[in-house]
């Protein structure tokens, strides 16, 4: 059952006759009707949606064309009580074992709106995005995924493309963009990287900033808190005016207060309620020592402002009213050339518990507060828009679903106002979570459990002061602490599930090119047991494949035209941390043919590794590891050949130095975090030579019985090989192969290689050789 939630027009006609034609029954949900402004008031739109969503659902789709920016908002908006209750279905569905999803679907510039190529109230509905990701957080069995497909995509693409999608088994990627040429982007964080620029290092220089005398800067939240921070810092390196505003209201301190320190204004409060006959309540006091904070924290940065050589005014007024926005900077429209956005507040609750009013006062001040300012000022005098996100719409955050969309929307936004104005500076600054602001100390203990290192408030501020010099002007988006979500991860694997992909189109990859035994390209194993980690990590965000065992090539994949219709990677698992993982081909009909299985170990930390006592000189004498590739020992081509230098070699020991160019194969899908299918070829190709010289013939590989990986051999740089644990049989050889740096530490051992020989592989090899020497 597919639910299809959507505003009329004809992509949702397409999308409902896609899926129907896929076999699936459809249930639409048209939302069309919804007021343009959205207020917080939604009883009768969570009537509706109740009723839409109850029993079983296993896709709920999700599309939004908003125009104007109420109606993106809105949408944005809808979209979340959606999520709220088709969750528990599809939770479900997921827990009787079936694949539950939730797909939203934009059609924005085909890069989910950061490309800039729509108007800004247009992109701002990529902002939903945000709440994908923490839908993904809230409930990791749900298949989540933000789609935008480019506006001019044909329909019919469009719907492939989203039934494409529907069937994806990555469930790190929760977004995806489709663009005019139909190539597919990502957004993935994590070791598959993503998009957004990332600052790992705060430099302590400080940068030429374009802000002079002349320039007025409009802080919204800018008197409190870490933007107050931000401000302070930004105020030691130039004379602006910053034009503060905050809710607060100014007024002279009361008696009561004079000489009281901060941590005493509660009693303070006490004994003046007291002193007026009323008994004083917990919330009375803590209103009225809260209050007086404030007020303190405001003076206090207007001060600094000031006695660092710049100019600070704060003004009261909600950034939420147009009128009183509008009175308040009438006097200095003509003057403002920069606005920082700091506002917002935050509502937490798990998207179960989400109501349209906790919404509602998330977005007015995120979005309608940020439209308030614009609209107030020239954009065309505008030097500077700063604006304030969050780590927690980059990656997601359970509880935070409208506070994440909304800070994505600003990303949009910032994209959209670049592209429009290429002459403003426009950064939306994604903070990572401080140590302070609006992290308690409870909450603190919480990241730190959780092994989030929080960001300093020096580095913060000098980060931010950063982005206003000129070598960071292409900061459109830039995250500035870590890239870490702020959710704490699932501790379950993935459940069972089967990943269909066609391996002919690779046939013609270069990198296969320099894979021919005898007249045909040959699959190399390495290939086989990349494939197999990619899906495994792929779906198992966060966690690494650190061991695989009992890796087994049953029929190799030879690309002579006979491949059948497709193959699937199939995935159990099999205990803690362990998945059972199998590579087939469909063969119309009979049995499917089994190519590859092992079992595989995830982890979500890197494992130790062990250190050779012994080093051996590397870049040293002629590359006369080559040799082996001429003389037909082996028959790799260029793009495989890293067996640079022979070091030692005895019946008992083989020691290689190793250096190869880790070339892009198939989009990165036959590789894993620690895993190159064509660097680990060479921990293949020394065996084999070990092979020629004790059976003195040419051999494969069958498989391993364990490969440890402790980290990623480098590319284009230099490693050692070692070949031993020699055992011997009549046509095969067993050993163990180890990789490691010049200075003997592990990359990666892998434990009894079997290779076995046949008279007729050696001819094969001599062929491959002469195909590529040209001879």
């Amino acid at each position: 059952m597919a639910v299809v939630a959507d505003r009329g027009g004809d992509d949702a006609e397409a999308i409902i006759g896609g899926l129907r034609a896929r076999g699936w029954t459809v249930r639409r949900m048209e939302l069309s009707g919804s007021p343009d402004v959205f207020d917080g008031a939604t009883d009768e739109l969570e009537t509706a949606l109740a009723q839409h969503l109850q029993g079983r659902v296993d896709l709920c789709v999700n599309l939004l064309d908003g125009q104007t920016w109420d109606t993106s908002v809105r949408q944005v908006a809808e979209t979340i009580l959606v999520a709220k209750h088709a969750v528990a279905s599809l939770t479900k569905t997921a827990a009787a074992g079936s694949r539950a999803g939730f797909v939203t679907v934009t059609r924005l510039d085909g890069g989910l709106g950061l490309r800039g190529g729509r108007p800004a109230e247009e992109a701002l509905a990529g902002g939903v995005g945000g709440m994908v990701k923490t839908l993904a957080c809230e409930s990791p069995d749900v298949f989540c995924r933000a789609l935008d497909v480019d506006l001019g995509v044909d329909r019919d693409e469009f719907v492939a493309a989203l039934l494409g999608e529907i069937a994806d088994a990555a469930t790190d990627t929760t977004e995806v963009g489709i663009d005019i040429d139909g190539v597919r982007w990502t957004v993935v964080p994590g070791s598959y990287r993503h998009a957004t620029a990332h600052r790992d290092e705060i430099g302590s220089g400080v940068p030429d900033i374009g802000l002079g005398a002349d320039d007025v800067l409009v802080v919204t939240g800018g008197a409190r808190g870490v933007t107050a921070l931000c401000v302070r810092a930004l105020a030691q390196h130039t004379q602006a005016e910053f034009v503060l505003l905050g809710r607060t209201e100014l007024a002279d301190e009361p008696s009561w207060v004079q000489g009281v320190a901060d941590d005493g204004l509660k009693a303070a409060a006490i004994e003046e309620i007291k002193a007026r006959g009323e008994r004083p309540t917990p919330r009375e006091v803590e209103r009225r020592s809260r209050d007086q904070i404030a007020q303190r924290e405001i003076r206090a940065t207007v001060d600094a402002v000031r006695q660092a050589g710049a100019q600070a005014r704060y003004i009261a007024v909600d950034v939420t009213d147009d009128d009183a926005v509008a009175s308040a900077l009438a006097p200095l429209r003509d003057r403002i050339t920069g606005v920082v956005h700091g506002a917002g507040v935050l509502a937490d609750a798990h998207l179960t518990d989400k109501t349209g009013d906790e919404i509602d006062r998330v977005f007015r001040t995120k979005l309608t507060g940020l439209r308030t300012i614009l609209e107030v000022t020239d954009a065309d005098a505008l030097r500077h828009l700063v604006l304030f996100t969050s780590v927690a719409g980059l990656l997601g955050n359970a509880g935070q679903a409208d506070y994440a969309a909304a800070n994505e929307a600003l990303c949009r936004l910032a994209a959209s106002w670049k592209r429009r104005h290429p002459e403003c500076h426009v950064t939306a600054i994604d903070w990572g979570a401080w140590d302070g602001g609006m992290v308690t100390p409870q909450l603190r203990e919480v990241f730190h459990a959780r092994g989030v290192r929080l960001l300093e408030p020096e580095v913060g501020a000098q980060a931010f002061v950063e982005q206003f010099g000129s070598d960071r002007a292409d900061d459109v988006c830039v995250l500035v602490g870590e890239d870490k979500s702020l959710t704490a991860g699932d501790e379950a694997l993935a459940a069972s599930f089967t990943a269909h992909r066609d391996i002919a189109p690779l046939a013609g990859d270069p990198v296969l090119g320099a894979h021919v035994v005898g007249e045909h390209a040959v699959l190399p194993a390495t290939f086989g047991i990349g494939w197999m980690i990619h899906v495994v990590e792929r779906a198992n965000p966060g966690r690494r494949v650190v061991e695989a065992r009992d890796f087994q090539v049953y029929k190799g994949i030879l690309f002579d035209g006979s491949l059948g219709g497709g193959q699937h990677v199939a995935v159990e698992p099999a205990g803690d941390a362990t998945v059972k993982v199998s590579v087939r081909t469909d063969t119309g009909g009979a049995l499917p043919v089994l190519h590859y299985a092992a079992t595989l170990v995830l982890s979500a930390s890197s494992v130790d590794a062990p250190v050779f006592t012994r080093s051996y000189p590397l870049g040293e004498g002629p590359e006369n590891g080559l040799d082996i590739y001429r003389n037909a020992v082996l028959f790799h081509g260029p793009l495989l050949q890293g067996l640079r230098r022979v070091l030692h070699h005895s019946d008992d020991r083989l020691v290689l130095e190793c250096r190869l160019t880790d070339t892009p194969v198939g989009s990165g899908a036959y590789r894993g975090e620690l895993h190159s299918p064509v660097l680990a070829d060479l921990l293949l190709q020394g065996p084999s030579v070990h092979g020629n010289r004790l059976l003195g013939q040419a051999s494969l590989p069958l498989g391993f019985g364990r490969a440890e990986y402790f980290a990623a051999l480098p590319g284009d740089e230099p490693f050692v090989l070692i070949v031993d644990d020699v055992r011997q049989a009549p046509a095969a050889i067993t050993v163990t192969a180890t990789a490691c740096d010049r200075r003997g530490t592990v990359l990666q051992r892998w434990h009894d290689i079997e290779m076995v020989a046949t008279p007729e592989m050696s001819e094969k090899f001599h062929e491959g050789t002469r195909r590529w020497s040209g001879e």
